[in-house]
């Protein structure tokens, strides 16, 4: 039994917060806390009814002495950690001042494309002083990467002797996203702000329009949505990045070829900068960002053209905005390889699906959220019977595959296997 503090304060939140009060072997005294208490306080009401005390605490992950004073007087052995993924280091870093092994659901800080040097995540960077502590941290126990690379090792411990290939396709529902403006950009010679200066937003979008796979063992640079390909359901699924590549590359490294695929579309026409304009206005001096004097006022010219110019949101280019997934969510992995039995080429198929409708209806999360929830529980179950015990930090890659399948299975996860021909 371990004293459990949960940080954050969200639908994971009471679903495990509920398990744990059911099954009480798993932790003698339970803290919950989060920025807004009140929240917290909810659910200690709700755990209360339960039969069981819980303490609830306010928490800012920037107040460093006030977190610690909490830490203090709680004394906990595990820290669960549900607060966004941008705080991950900070909620990592309380956890090691505890001397506390340490739990979150995602990866933060992938690199875009992986090298033999750079960390699967920035989580990596604490595993010296968790060693030090003789404490564990496990990230990336939730949908991504735990659970799918729970999968596909299960599987390959189960049905082959070598794998050759791994296709992963995500489909998040019958819809998932939508253009913010129905308006197609059928001219490319538009100048826009961006073209002269790049807010962050625009920049990330670009980042996000680069991909990789793995092609005979080595990494292969492209853009995302270049491959299109159709997923078991019929959808239309195209080539995208993943931070469940790099844990692959990282985590099973003699896997020649993998790729992953998701939902999208391809945008109707790419806008590319008007280079004749761009120079023209360089010519006038006009995209310096030296600043000149107007009257009373100092400004570059730089900021005036781009404060002037249209911006590209504003002209339906392909930015994507969130909306209400529908149907059956499915996550798909295929694996070809030789066959353990009789060493011969096969190919299984192992999906992972869920009812959007179902889990908004009773979670208020899509399906991938819910099952990620699902694993994030499992997970924590298992540390509070240490069974993921080892100094430093790591995925659930790094235990025993057929003992964490078994448990998100218990929470609920089915996972479909079949034959089939290469994705």
């Amino acid at each position: 039994m371990k004293r459990v503090l949960i940080l954050g304060c969200n639908e994971v939140t009471k679903r495990l917060l509920v398990d744990l009060c059911k099954h009480r072997s798993y932790a003698s005294d339970i803290c919950l806390a989060s920025r807004r208490k009140e929240e917290c306080d909810e659910l200690r009401n709700l755990a209360a009814s339960m039969g069981v005390r819980v303490i609830t605490a306010g928490i800012d992950m920037n107040n460093i002495e006030g977190a610690m004073m909490m830490i203090k007087i709680f004394a906990p052995d595990l820290v669960v950690n549900l607060l966004p993924v941008e705080l991950t280091h900070e909620a990592m870093n309380l956890a090691a001042k505890a001397q506390a092994d340490y739990l979150d659901g995602s990866l933060f800080g992938v690199p875009d494309i992986p090298s033999s040097n750079s960390f699967l995540s920035k989580q990596f960077e604490k595993f010296a002083e968790f060693q030090r502590n003789g404490k564990t941290a496990v990230c990336g126990s939730g949908f991504i990467p735990g659970l799918v690379n729970t999968v596909i090792r299960y599987a390959m411990r189960k049905d082959f002797r070598k794998v050759d290939s791994i296709d992963l396709v995500a489909v998040s529902g019958e819809k998932k996203a939508a253009a913010r403006s129905s308006k197609k950009n059928t001219n490319d010679d538009i100048l826009y702000s961006e073209d002269i200066k790049e807010p962050e937003s625009i920049k990330k979008i670009k980042a996000d329009r680069r991909a990789f796979y793995i092609e005979d063992g080595k990494v292969v640079e492209t853009e995302a949505m270049s491959i299109e390909a159709e997923s078991s359901s019929g959808s239309k699924v195209y080539l995208a990045p993943s931070p469940m590549l790099t844990d692959i590359v990282k985590e099973i490294p003699d896997i020649n070829n993998i790729r992953y695929f998701k939902l999208g579309r391809k945008p109707a026409n790419e806008h590319k900068a008007p280079k004749d304009k761009i120079e023209f206005l360089e010519e006038m001096g006009l995209l310096s960002k030296k600043p000149v004097k107007v009257g009373d006022v100092e400004i570059a010219p730089l900021d005036l053209v781009a404060a002037v110019l249209p911006k590209m949101a504003d002209n339906g280019t392909p930015q994507e905005t969130e909306v209400r997934a529908k149907g059956i969510a499915s996550y798909e992995i295929y694996i070809t390889g030789k066959s353990k039995k009789d060493d011969k080429e096969i190919t299984r198929s192992y999906i992972i699906s869920e009812d959007n409708d179902m889990t908004y209806d009773k979670y208020e999360v899509n399906a991938f959220e819910y099952m990620k929830g699902s694993a994030i529980i499992a997970g924590v179950k298992l540390m509070c019977r240490d069974k993921w015990k080892k100094p430093g930090v790591f995925t659930p890659a790094a235990f025993d595959c057929e003992e964490y399948f078994k448990a998100f299975t218990m929470e609920g996860i089915e996972v479909v296997e079949g034959e089939g021909k290469p994705f």
